[in-house]
């Protein structure tokens, strides 16, 4: 970690936790990291997600756990709705209340957010404290290009 505190740069990753957002953000910071010798990266997600995903042994990225929403002693009933609906109920508080400990714990302040683009509030957040950000898409160019052609989708399947 010893090139994580001697940074002069710092960027925050706010991922989300849910399906595979987590992996491919992860994977990006790695290769950002590699390309940016004197960058610190910190990554934000849940406990559970951090637990998953990450390994232990990067040096220029460290881990921040972001409250999941759960409460105190709750325990899975089998909906997998639910913990997303508790996670989604505490964004964006929870992210900024991590973010505060980010810095607090680093000792800098954040110079760049990169946001999954699942999260909107991100860029609110971002303009708060007055850095730059860019919202990063993971999902495959499919996705996009149903998003970008969902007009022409919708006329050849007959919805009006």
């Amino acid at each position: 970690m010893e090139s994580y505190r001697n940074a002069s740069k710092h960027i925050v990753m706010l991922a989300f936790l849910f399906g595979t957002h987590a992996i491919p953000l992860l994977n990006f910071v790695r290769q950002l990291s590699d390309a940016c010798p004197h960058t610190m990266f910190s990554f934000l997600s849940t406990q559970q997600s951090n637990n998953s995903t990450f390994p232990k042994n990067l040096d220029k990225i460290k881990s921040f756990n972001v409250w999941d929403g759960l409460p105190e002693g709750y325990t899975f009933r089998g909906n997998p709705h639910e913990p997303v609906d508790y996670f989604l109920k505490a964004v964006p508080r929870n992210f900024i209340k991590a973010i505060d400990v980010v810095v607090f714990e680093t000792g800098k302040p954040i110079d760049f957010f990169i946001i999954d683009a699942f999260y909107a509030f991100g860029a609110d957040i971002a303009d708060e404290l007055n850095i730059p950000w860019v919202a990063l898409w993971t999902a495959s160019p499919r996705a996009l290009f149903v998003h970008v052609d969902s007009n022409i989708i919708r006329h050849h399947v007959g919805i009006n």
